[in-house]
């Protein structure tokens, strides 16, 4: 019988498992279906000159445009939006996962041949063993896993002109994975904040996206 290697499944270490997880909250006072309204993107003064900050704001533009919304020049803006971003530095985290490998043999097959000689006879033959795979035990590890929070509001540009603020959306969203570079994960991220964009207000739900 052939020796069979032991396999391990370790699908959340696996770049092929390009999956992310958030949790998403909003409250807002948007009403589903209603006019048009008009919006600027605003960088706060540690976004201003960022290259980064000027991405995230047109995946904003591009999603909300497709929502109805329409982007404009600030003085023309009935709406002002406001982005904040971060990531932490990671903390270990353990696991364990499934070890994977032969647990026996379900049946064997014989197969030969008989020659005759007078009164002798020899036989050749071959016994194949078909095998059975299972889990045969468990194995740990550990990584860094990284915690990103990003949160979108959108705010009255007449209240806030008058030094009111008047919020009219609050959204953030939620994850944590084994990638620690806030770009690489960004765009999946803003796209789990607007899937079903405003939403129920007070509503927080889990959504499961590939990493775009």
């Amino acid at each position: 019988m052939k020796h069979i290697a032991v396999i391990v499944f370790a699908f959340a270490l696996s770049g092929c498992a390009a999956m992310l997880q958030a949790r998403v909250s909003s409250f807002h006072n948007l009403a589903s279906g209603q006019a048009v309204q008009t919006f600027a993107v605003v960088p706060y003064d540690w976004q201003n000159g960022s290259l980064e900050f000027q991405t995230y704001e047109q995946r904003i533009t591009a999603e909300l445009n497709s929502k109805g919304f329409q982007s404009v020049p600030l003085e023309q803006a009935q709406f002002v939006i406001f982005l904040t971003y971060a990531i932490d530095s990671g903390q270990n985290v353990s696991y364990s996962y499934p070890i994977f490998g032969q647990t026996g043999v379900s049946s064997a097959n014989t197969y030969g041949t008989v020659n005759s000689y007078g009164n002798t006879a020899t036989y050749s033959g071959t016994t194949t063993y078909t095998p059975t795979y299972g889990v045969v035990g468990s194995g740990t590890g550990s990584r860094t896993e990284y915690k990103r929070v990003v949160r979108l509001e959108i705010l009255d540009k007449a209240a806030l002109v008058a030094g009111d603020v008047r919020k009219v959306y609050e959204g953030e969203v939620v994850s944590a994975g084994s990638t620690g570079q806030l770009s690489a994960v960004m765009p999946t991220l803003l796209t789990a904040l607007f899937k079903d964009f405003p939403g129920k207000s007070g509503q927080s739900k889990t959504v499961s996206l590939p990493v775009q």
